[in-house]
């Protein structure tokens, strides 16, 4: 059963973005043509936005394979939206059981919901359920998140052979989403560039599937840039992207938050603002939480419904306790004045162990993170 190469699935996650509005005509690029044939009476309505207002639009575009290649298989084509971004980086987000039963962002299970029953009515039609090909999932940005979100639904739901591709996509869910996720989609293809803040959020506990697998990496950039989640604008995943097959996108083993990174104060002024650097301090607060007997704690976190904020108002009073135990005090020393550095402030600013000023640097810490990205997905 062939995979979506990297060229097509990046035109179709960008073809997903133009079934917005109400369009008479699609314009397919000439290599997905090739492959996917698509009708405009296979998009679907989906809502999205916040509490008291509600957008709905053009949301999920679904294509029937006609190649040697893909013929027998279905892709659902899945577009971003800017109206979650200011749910996903609040600190008061929530999550919420999926329709599989794990906890995921509650802003992405909404949304999902207002599509669902329409995307049923086509998985149940005899011609769909007959074929026996692939269905391929696909999306940028939070429409990769959607499509995580339907990937995990019509497996469970419906039995089918799953291919997922996203590209710039935040974390989904929360732990248990990402390892059953993992293990039940046939194949995933998260595509992502170096310098792109959105895959980094929500924080911690969410997590991406594959869970500790592997990652596309499209573009090597350091750093941390705004321009670099667009499909188009900066190095443009459209662009990145364009190759033949996943084998000639650069790969690695995504970096864990489970893997154990203690730091040294004095080499505080090491850290940059960087992706990179963004998960090398979570991992350093998890390896903290655990050398300091908080592993209860950190698992009730993962399982918990409670907001991002409350999360971390819970590791701040675990820190706090921490330091009062022998031992530990360097270790939370060193933690903290990277985490200041990464933030923009003052090197030099004494370290205070106290639950005030820990809360303090966990909010500039992650508050520089989600303000970038926020900005990148204000801008898809």
């Amino acid at each position: 059963m062939a995979e979506i190469s990297p060229k097509i699935a990046s035109e179709l996650a960008l073809l997903a973005y133009t079934i917005k509005g109400n369009k008479k005509k699609l314009l397919v690029p000439e290599a997905t043509k090739n492959h996917f044939k698509f009708n405009l009476n296979d998009v679907h309505q989906g809502s999205s936005g916040g509490f008291f207002w509600r957008e709905t639009t053009g949301f999920v575009l679904i294509g029937q394979g006609h190649s040697q290649a893909h013929k027998g298989d279905h892709v659902i084509a899945i577009r971003g939206t800017a109206s979650l971004a200011d749910a996903l980086t609040d600190a008061t987000c929530h999550s919420k059981n999926s329709d599989t039963g794990s906890a995921v962002h509650t802003g992405f299970q909404t949304t999902f919901t207002s599509f669902r029953d329409n995307l049923s009515q086509y998985m149940r039609q005899p011609e769909v359920q007959k074929s026996t090909g692939v269905i391929h999932c696909i999306g940028h940005s939070l429409g990769g998140a959607l499509a995580t979100l339907v990937a995990d639904w019509i497996k469970v739901e419906f039995n089918r052979t799953v291919y997922l591709y996203t590209f710039g996509c935040p974390r989904v869910g929360k732990k248990d989403f990402a390892i059953k996720s993992s293990a039940r989609i046939d194949k995933i293809f998260r595509c992502v560039h170096g310098a792109d803040p959105v895959p980094k959020i929500p924080v911690w506990p969410f997590h991406h599937a594959p869970i500790n697998g592997v990652e596309y990496v499209s573009y090597r950039a350091q750093g941390i840039d705004t321009s670099a989640h667009s499909m188009t604008v900066g190095p443009g995943y459209i662009n990145t992207a364009n190759k033949n097959d996943w084998h000639h996108i650069y790969s690695q083993k995504a970096g864990s938050l489970s893997q154990r990174v203690v730091l040294n104060y004095n080499n505080r002024l090491q850290t940059t603002y960087s992706t990179h650097w963004a998960d090398k301090l979570a991992a350093a607060l998890m390896t903290l939480m655990i050398d300091g007997g908080a592993a209860g704690t950190v698992a009730s976190l993962q399982v918990m419904g409670a907001s991002v904020g409350t999360v971390y108002d819970l590791m701040a009073q675990s820190v706090v306790k921490i330091a009062n135990m022998a031992g530990y005090e360097e270790q939370i020393r060193g933690m903290l004045g990277h985490m200041l550095v990464f933030a923009g402030k003052y090197s030099a600013i004494p370290i205070e162990l106290t639950y005030k000023f820990i809360r303090w640097v966990f909010d500039i810490t992650l508050g520089r993170l989600t303000k970038a990205a926020k900005m990148a997905l204000k801008a898809t």
